[in-house]
């Protein structure tokens, strides 16, 4: 479908909407989130608990509805082809159930779960938009901002950081093409995770190798 063709659709089908006192409204169609099945570890895996967190979704893309970028600064918001369900909270159980096969912590926990967790993963999905615009491969859009909060302390200690971000080509401008794109995107962020996860054991490792090492200075408190 021609991208402006497909921001015109959503606009007149809103339109038409509008006139239409009365009569019921057409049915939204409804979609899901998802990515590539994991492959299980390969590896060993870490001994703890991960409790994935709430997944939050910045404002412009946070509503059910398709959200489309059809030029520079114009974005077009689908209600008739949307999520399931909310964003954050879909997104949350499909990275759970991911890290959960994928490893590198031995289980992963749902979001809101009150299994007990030495670990806390936080994501921020700061773009989640199809790119339409004109002269261009149409493409799903989606970035993701990971924090991993260590409790296992006497207060949260945040331990790793980083975005990652993905753009997927599709092969037409169309709903359902953009929300298998953000199934794959979603899978290679995740694909790209596991080892910054497994980076953050080694780092904690050596930091308490040091620390073992470091001679014994009594009660003098230093800072770097």
């Amino acid at each position: 479908m021609n991208t402006k063709r497909l921001a015109s659709a959503a606009c007149a089908a809103l339109a038409l909407a509008a006139c239409s006192i009365g009569q019921p409204f057409p049915q939204a169609t409804t979609y899901v989130v998802d990515p590539p099945r994991a492959q299980a570890a390969s590896a060993a895996r870490r001994p703890e608990a991960l409790r994935m967190g709430n997944v939050r979704v910045a404002a412009a893309y946070a509503g059910n509805a398709l959200v489309y970028r059809v030029d520079d600064v114009q974005y077009a918001s689908d209600p008739y082809h949307a999520f399931i369900a909310d964003p954050g909270a879909m997104l949350g159980n499909r990275m759970a159930e991911w890290l959960d096969r994928a490893g590198p912590f031995e289980t992963v926990a749902q979001p809101g779960s009150a299994k007990p967790a030495a670990y806390v993963l936080d994501a921020t999905v700061t773009e989640l938009y199809g790119d339409f615009r004109g002269g261009q491969p149409p493409a799903a859009v989606l970035a993701v901002q990971f924090v991993l909060i260590d409790q296992g302390g006497a207060r949260p200690k945040l331990v790793r950081e980083c975005t990652i971000a993905r753009r997927v080509d599709l092969a037409r401008a169309s709903p359902d093409a953009l929300v298998r794109g953000y199934g794959e995107a979603l899978g290679e962020i995740l694909a790209q995770l596991v080892p910054e996860l497994s980076a953050e054991r080694s780092n904690s490792a050596s930091q308490s190798a040091s620390e073992r090492r470091a001679p014994h200075r009594g009660s003098v408190a230093t800072s770097f």
